[in-house]
């Protein structure tokens, strides 16, 4: 038997973007990578190769992250660790795209209301990843574990504001 994660399609859902972003205290008018975990130190949800990523991209993107230790991270706007699950779709919605670093995964909840929320997902297809983000669906998934794999993705997303809206859709 397979049960499946509930998640509150009240609250997990689209929230107008330059709302969201206003609220934050982001710009309207910048590319906006949002990432996150219960702990961003944690190794194996991949902080390492989201570090390399910011590191790359830091010039032409912001960096929206969630999770113990978020605030922490230089070049990023982070939230440190929600206990108020009500905030998170604002968060969600005040992204462009959700980058997962995670090397070993076995659900993936961030994935699950990232979609929920419309937002589309660029990850390693890993662990149980695959059953929320949909590669060429919902998501861009990459079996090269590297930062540059990655990257790659993003651009395309970068590139396409047309392509995001359809694969938030």
């Amino acid at each position: 038997d397979c049960i499946y994660y509930g998640l509150d399609a009240d609250l997990f859902k689209p929230a107008k973007r330059s709302f969201a972003r206003k609220i934050l205290g982001i710009p309207e008018d910048t590319f906006v990578i949002l990432s996150g975990c219960t702990n961003v130190k944690d190794f194996r949800k991949g902080g390492h190769i989201f570090q390399e990523i910011i590191h790359r991209l830091q010039d032409n993107t912001l960096f929206l992250v969630f999770g113990s230790q978020s605030e922490n991270l230089p070049s990023v706007y982070g939230t440190g660790l929600l206990r108020d699950y009500r905030k998170m779709p604002l968060i969600y919605s005040a992204a462009d795209i959700f980058v997962g670093t995670s090397l070993e995964e076995a659900f993936g909840q961030t994935f699950c209301e990232a979609s929920a929320c419309s937002i589309p997902i660029v990850a390693f297809e890993v662990g149980g990843i695959p059953e929320i983000a949909r590669h060429r669906k919902n998501a861009r998934l990459v079996d090269e574990q590297t930062s540059e794999a990655l990257i790659n993705e993003i651009e395309f997303f970068r590139q396409s504001p047309a392509t995001r809206q359809e694969y938030g859709n």
